[in-house]
């Protein structure tokens, strides 16, 4: 009896799955790769607790498909907003795909801060820069992580009502200068060509 559950168990699991990876490739097509340029750097201060800091010879630079660059400044960041009981899953980890998190972060803070530029940008067309970087990531040699479901979910969940009400009431948190901070607890750096 449990073989015939646990068969039909995945039976409904495929069901569902289906016609969400159908989406997940048509979205995957329609999104546009670009490239990524320069050293990400990540210094972690307490749990919960990054700030991404441009780096001055080679700041993290995504030029979009269309020739839009986007450029980083110092700020803070949480990565990816993941669900804690998500991470259990392959492909959602809040630092999986940091640097699409990063350029991600960068327009919320853009929009919250009200920073040059913030009118042009909507919750729409941050996720698709999102999904822009992600696909970029997984198009790159050596890049054995994520999937087109993982991007489309990703894509999704950050156009919620949590999302909404993130980019519509977020506060503008300045992150303090450099040199005003303590040494952090480690620093990741991640250099791209």
């Amino acid at each position: 009896m449990s073989g015939a559950r646990s068969a039909l168990a995945r039976a409904f699991v495929g069901l569902v799955l289906w016609p969400l990876s159908l989406c997940a490739g048509r979205h995957f097509r329609r999104t546009r790769a670009g490239e990524l340029h320069g050293t990400l750097t990540i210094s972690w201060y307490r749990p919960d607790l990054f700030v991404y800091t441009p780096d001055a010879l080679s700041p993290l630079t995504f030029t979009r498909g269309s020739g839009q660059r986007i450029i980083p400044e110092r700020m803070y960041t949480d990565g990816g907003s993941i669900p804690r009981p998500l991470w259990l899953f392959r492909n959602y980890s809040p630092w999986g795909y940091g640097p699409a998190f990063v350029i991600h972060d960068w327009l919320f803070h853009v929009h919250a801060c009200r920073l040059a530029g913030h009118a042009a940008w909507s919750l729409r067309e941050a996720a698709r820069v999102m999904s822009e970087v992600i696909k970029t990531l997984l198009q790159t040699p050596g890049f054995d992580y994520g999937s087109r479901l993982s991007m489309y979910l990703m894509y999704l969940a950050v156009q919620t009502a949590p999302a909404r009400a993130a980019w519509d009431f977020g506060r503008c948190l300045q992150a303090a200068p450099a040199k005003a901070e303590r040494a952090p607890d480690t620093v990741i750096q991640i250099s791209f060509p």
